[in-house]
């Protein structure tokens, strides 16, 4: 009996895995070329995808503008905008500063990150990721100033 119990808890944690609308895929970019638009900055493109009725948030990869990382799919369009305005506030920094945030695992946590703490700054998150090339990038220095990290 206890097998089985184990059994479906796998199977839970995998239908899950699979069903979380803010888990990090790796997608081609052409995969959107039949969805509108709606929002755009830097990287980072909202759109609505018609054949699914979804809300994709794709980060466009600088280094290859054929391949980016589908970082959520909603389906209500207020959850996808103010998900939207939070990475495009918080990103930015990252992708532009360190190759290694263009890794699928990495981005689910700092994706995760910014989702679980909206209130962190820049630089919190940079101190949690604990990737050294970001702290060269001058958005994250700029929110250092002022602060007392050291102290």
């Amino acid at each position: 009996m206890q097998f089985f119990g184990r059994l479906v808890n796998t199977f839970s944690g995998v239908t899950n895995l699979f069903s979380n609308p803010f888990r990090v895929k790796e997608v081609a970019v052409a995969d959107y070329t039949s969805s509108d638009r709606v929002r755009e900055e830097g990287q980072l493109i909202l759109f609505q995808n018609t054949p699914g009725h979804t809300w994709d948030c794709v980060l466009v990869n600088p280094r290859n503008s054929q391949s980016g990382f589908r970082l959520f799919q909603l389906e209500l369009e207020a959850d996808a905008l103010v998900n939207f305005h939070q990475y495009s506030s918080q990103l930015l920094p990252f992708y532009e500063s360190s190759p290694q945030v263009l890794h699928t695992e990495v981005l689910q946590h700092l994706t995760d990150l910014i989702r679980n703490h909206p209130s962190w700054s820049v630089a919190h998150l940079a101190v949690e990721l604990g990737i050294r090339e970001c702290f060269h990038h001058s958005r994250i220095i700029s929110s250092l100033e002022g602060t007392q990290w050291l102290a």
